[in-house]
């Protein structure tokens, strides 16, 4: 239930974590993404993460860890857009899209040059990300609904995507 307030977005804080897993067992309806989030915390995995708050209470999540790009010349640093939760009684308002605009601001304004996503395609289409623009790379998630989208042109335009071991349990 919304307080009526504005939404404020702001970066996760070390108390935040308790809210942030309830959040995304609620929102991914079990525990996995939330375990996920653990494994990226524990091994240093992100870049940046955000969490929206509707007065005090946390209704958004976004994390943004980082990935590795190998291509037969060098690594090259990349960006993965996962997970992004937002409470399923505060869906439909925007939070998801404000999380994903303030974090490519942010991801920009810190030099990153590509990030990866895998969802809907009419969903993240919105932002500038597409299937096109990651059809050069090869990754385990390549298919469908694996997209990138380029934030500046220090990216190569193709190479193999190499996910935090964080990805790999579960």
């Amino acid at each position: 239930m919304s307080t009526g307030s504005p939404i404020v977005i702001r970066p996760e804080r070390a108390g935040d974590k308790p809210a942030i897993r309830r959040l995304l067992d609620a929102a991914f309806a079990g525990p996995e993404e939330g375990q996920l989030v653990e494994r990226l915390h524990a091994n240093a995995d992100l870049v940046l993460s955000l969490v929206a708050l509707d007065g005090e209470r946390i209704v958004g999540y976004v994390a943004w860890p980082r990935l590795w790009i190998e291509t037969p010349r060098d690594e090259y640093k990349g960006i993965a857009l996962a997970p992004l939760a937002v409470d399923p009684a505060q869906q439909r308002r925007g939070i998801g899209s404000a999380l994903t605009r303030e974090g490519l601001t942010q991801l920009r304004a810190l030099g990153e040059s590509i990030v990866f996503v895998l969802g809907d395609t009419v969903y993240y289409r919105r932002f500038g990300f597409s299937v096109e623009a990651a059809s050069g790379y090869l990754s385990t998630y390549a298919g469908a609904h694996f997209m990138a989208l380029r934030l500046n042109e220090a990216a190569p335009s193709s190479g193999r995507v190499r996910y935090p071991t964080a990805f790999d349990a579960g």
